[in-house]
């Protein structure tokens, strides 16, 4: 499921793509592109943050554990991100 800034899936929908995913797990790699944070903490195993710049293609900024990365991010932009502070 791929989610653009300022769009939504329905909760009945969103509900149902969570659902399915937790039914693959471990059967196959899925991955997520959402700005959705609590969805992503929801239904990931591991993450990426990635962030661009005007003019600058987009970049890995930190990965790992969704964990680590919502819980104790090591980088600040990464920090700044999940916890709302831009995006």
């Amino acid at each position: 499921m791929i989610t653009g800034q300022g769009k939504s899936t329905y909760p009945t929908s969103t509900n149902r793509v969570e659902q399915t995913i937790a039914e693959l797990e471990g059967q196959v790699t899925i991955v997520i592109v959402t700005h959705n944070m609590q969805q992503a903490q929801r239904v990931s195993g591991n993450c990426a943050f990635f962030l661009a710049s005007e003019n600058t293609p987009g970049h890995i900024v930190e990965s790992g554990a969704t964990e680590q990365l919502f819980g104790a991010p090591k980088d600040p932009r990464t920090a700044g991100y999940v916890h709302g502070r831009f995006g």
